[in-house]
C-alpha cells in the first residue's frame, strides 16, 4: 500500500513533483522514490508490505516502461509463475514486479488476471504513452487533471495543491457540491475540484499525443440468477464457503501483521471466524463507547473469546472525538459527512499503536447480501405509493407542496421531502429520493442552481437488486471505501476489504434476493454460513452499524463552534446562499427546531473549505 502521484507536463518545474509526493507522506513513510525525464515526473511513497527489501523500491522499470503502484495483488504468485512459463525473469518477490511485467505480457488485458486493490500509473517511454488503472469496486483512489495537451494524478485531492495554479486550486464543481448536499460525499467520476476528477472504478485511462482515452474494463449487475431458486441451500452454502475462504485468505498475504476490525455484525464476525478457523490466531481490534445505545464491545469481545483471538478493545470518548475531528477535515480532502470516520479513524490509531501494519475491515456484505432493514421497508412503501396512478400522485404532490408553503419549520421539510418521492417516476428515483435527508427544495434555497442529481442504473432488475446496486456502486465506493482509505492511510498502515474480492461480488450479484432476504430476517444465506463457525446466540443481535454518538457529543460544542464561526466570518461561502444558511444556522443555534441533517452537512462543507484554503 502506498501513494502515487505524477504529471505530464514541460511547462512545471520537478520541484513541484516534491511537493505532490510531500502531500501524500502518511500513504508511504517507509521508502520513495521519482522518475523524472523530460517533462515525465512519477513519484512514490512507500509502505512496505510484501517484499520489505530494496528490490521492491519504485519507481520501478521493466525495459521502456515505468510503474508506479498502490495496492495488492493477492495472487501474485500464481500470475508470476505463469509468467516465468512464458520466459519472463524476476529480481524481486514483490507483487509490483508482476504488475509490470503482467502488462508486458497482456497489455490492458492484465487487469483481468488480478485479485486485489490497486491503482498503478505506468509510463511508456517507447510511445510516450501513460496509462492509469483503479481496481474494480474502487478501493484505491485515483485523481487525475487533464488540460491543454498535459495531465496529472494522484492518490489524494491534496497531491494537486502543488500542481495547479491558485485559480484552479480553488475552483469548486457545483455538481459535486449538489451531489455532496444530497447524500453527504462526491461520486466516482467528480471531485470537488472543476478540473480534478476522479478515474471511476474498473477503468483505465490512456494518455498520448492524441489526447485522453478512458474506458471500462469490468462491470457487474445485479441481476438474479432464477434458475439458483432451485438450488439446494446446501450447496450454495458449500460454494459460498468455499468463496470466501479463498477471497479472505488471500487478504492475509502480506510480510508484516495483520489484524481484523471487529464489531459484532455478521460480516466482521465471519471475517474472524473463517481466518481463526483457516489461517490461525488473528489480531482483533474493537472500538466501545460509554453510551450504550452505540457500544457493543461486549459483544464483539465474547465473539472474540470463542474464536480465541488476540483481541483488543478501546474506547472512543469525547475528548478524542474532537481531537480527531480537528484533524478530519484535512484527512478527508474532499467534503465527507459520515461520522463513523471518527471511529474508523480512531480504531485504525489502535491498531496502528498495537504494531499492526495490515487490517481487515468488513464492509459491502450489507450491499453484497441484503444486510440493511431499509431495504424491505422501502420496497413496502413503494408498493403502497404505486397503488395510486400517476395523475393521482402529482396531485397529490402538489397539494403537499401548497401544504407545505403553509407550515413552516421541519413540518414543512417533510412534506416537501414526501412530495419528492411522490412525484418519482420510478423506483430508483424513488430510492434515491427517500434515502435523502433533506427535500430538493431546502437544497435549493442552500446551493444557488442546485441541480438535483440523479443516478440511472440497469432497470430491469428487482427492485431489491437496484437498491443492492445503487449502494454498491455509489454508497459503499464514494462513502465507505473513502472512509477506510483515508482513516487507514492517515495512520499509515493498510486497510483491506476481503467482502470486495471481485468473484465474491458476481456470485452475490446473482444470487436471488429470496436467498438474502427471507421471512422478514435480513443475510439470510450469510447468517446461515456464520452459524457453521460460531453459535447464533453470538450473533444473531439488534445491527448498530458503526457510527458514533456525535451529535450527541456535539450537542453544545456544535452550536458554540458554529456561533463563533459565524461571528468570526468564517461561515461565509461564495457556492451558498449565504443569507439562508445563516438563518438556518442562527435558528440551530438559538435551539430552534431545523434539519439536523442540513446543518451537519452545512458544518462539514465550512470546515473542509476553510481548510482547504488553509492547506
Amino acid at each position: 500500500m502506498c501513494g502515487i502521484t505524477g504529471f505530464i507536463n514541460t511547462a512545471k518545474e520537478p520541484l513541484v513533483l516534491t511537493g505532490m509526493a510531500a502531500t501524500i507522506n502518511r500513504r508511504g513513510p517507509d521508502d520513495e522514490g521519482n522518475y523524472i525525464e523530460h517533462g515525465v515526473n512519477l513519484a512514490h511513497k512507500r509502505l512496505s508490505i510484501i517484499d520489505l527489501s530494496s528490490a521492491g523500491h519504485q519507481p520501478m522499470r521493466f525495459n521502456k516502461t515505468v510503474i508506479v503502484f498502490n495496492g495488492e495483488i493477492y495472487n501474485y504468485q500464481e500470475i508470476q509463475k505463469e509468467l516465468i512459463a512464458k520466459g519472463y525473469q524476476f529480481t524481486s518477490s514483490s507483487d509490483t514486479e508482476v504488475v509490470l511485467k503482467a502488462f508486458d505480457c497482456w497489455g490492458v488485458k492484465c487487469v483481468d488476471h488480478f485479485i486485489g486493490m490497486f491503482a498503478f500509473a505506468l509510463y511508456d517511454e517507447e510511445h510516450k504513452r501513460l496509462w492509469l488503472f483503479r481496481d474494480r469496486a474502487g478501493v484505491k483512489p485515483l485523481y487525475y487533471h487533464y488540460k491543454n495537451d498535459t495531465i496529472a494524478f494522484g492518490s489524494e485531492l491534496k497531491c494537486f495543491k502543488p500542481y495547479l495554479y491558485e485559480k484552479e486550486r480553488n475552483e469548486l464543481d457545483t455538481d459535486a457540491i449538489a451531489e455532496f448536499f444530497s447524500v453527504g460525499y462526491i461520486s466516482s467520476n467528480l471531485s470537488i475540484l472543476k478540473n480534478v476528477k476522479k478515474l471511476p472504478p474498473a477503468h483505465y485511462l490512456k494518455f498520448d499525443s492524441e489526447g485522453i482515452d478512458i474506458k471500462r474494463y469490468w462491470d457487474v449487475s445485479f441481476v438474479e440468477n432464477k434458475d439458483w431458486l432451485e438450488r439446494k441451500e446446501d450447496d450454495l452454502l458449500e460454494e459460498l464457503d468455499a468463496l470466501i475462504i479463498s477471497a479472505f485468505k488471500y487478504r492475509m498475504v502480506a510480510d508484516v501483521p495483520v489484524g481484523v476490525f471487529l464489531s459484532a455484525g455478521i460480516d466482521s464476525s465471519l471475517v474472524s471466524a473463517v481466518l481463526s478457523k483457516h489461517f490461525g490466531q488473528i489480531n482483533t481490534f474493537t472500538i466501545g463507547f460509554k453510551e450504550a445505545g452505540f457500544d457493543e464491545s461486549k459483544d464483539a469481545e465474547k465473539i472474540a473469546a470463542y474464536l480465541k483471538t488476540i483481541h483488543k478493545t478501546e474506547f472512543l470518548y469525547q475528548e478524542k472525538a474532537f481531537e480527531i475531528l480537528n484533524d478530519f477535515y484535512s484527512i478527508y480532502d474532499e467534503p465527507h459527512a459520515d461520522n463513523s470516520c471518527v471511529p474508523t479513524t480512531f480504531v485504525s490509531e489502535v491498531a496502528k499503536n498495537s504494531g499492526v501494519k495490515v487490517v481487515l475491515s468488513a464492509d459491502a456484505g450489507d450491499e453484497l447480501f441484503g444486510g440493511y432493514a431499509r431495504y424491505p421497508e422501502y420496497l413496502n412503501r413503494w408498493n403502497q405509493i404505486n397503488k395510486f396512478g400517476k395523475g393521482a400522485k402529482n396531485a397529490m404532490g402538489a397539494l403537499v407542496n401548497v401544504a407545505a408553503n403553509f407550515s413552516g419549520g421541519i413540518t414543512a421539510r417533510k412534506m416537501e421531502r414526501f412530495a419528492d418521492i411522490l412525484g418519482a417516476g420510478d423506483f430508483i428515483d424513488f430510492y434515491q429520493y427517500i434515502i435523502r435527508n433533506c427535500s430538493v427544495k431546502e437544497l435549493r434555497q442552500v446551493v444557488p442552481g442546485y441541480n438535483n442529481p440523479l443516478f440511472s442504473f440497469n432497470k430491469d432488475t428487482a427492485p431489491m437488486s437496484q437498491m443492492m446496486e445503487w449502494d454498491f456502486k455509489r454508497y459503499m465506493t464514494d462513502d465507505i471505501l473513502i472512509k477506510v482509505d483515508r482513516a487507514t492511510m492517515y495512520h499509515s498502515i493498510e486497510g483491506r476489504e476481503p467482502f470486495l474480492d471481485h468473484r465474491l461480488v458476481e456470485f452475490a450479484a446473482q444470487l436471488p434476493v429470496e436467498w438474502k432476504l427471507r421471512n422478514g430476517e435480513t443475510k439470510y444465506l450469510l447468517k446461515k454460513l456464520l452459524g457453521r463457525y460460531i453459535p447464533e446466540s453470538l450473533f444473531k443481535l439488534p445491527k448498530r452499524g458503526f457510527g458514533a454518538p456525535i451529535q450527541l457529543w456535539m450537542k453544545e460544542h456544535y452550536k458554540n463552534d458554529i456561533a463563533v464561526m459565524i461571528k468570526s466570518g468564517l461561515f461565509v461561502n461564495p457556492y451558498l446562499n449565504n443569507d439562508y444558511t445563516h438563518r438556518l444556522l442562527n435558528d440551530f443555534v438559538k435551539g430552534k427546531k431545523v434539519n439536523p441533517i442540513l446543518i451537519w452537512y452545512l458544518y462539514s462543507f465550512q470546515k473542509w473549505y476553510n481548510t482547504w484554503n488553509n492547506l
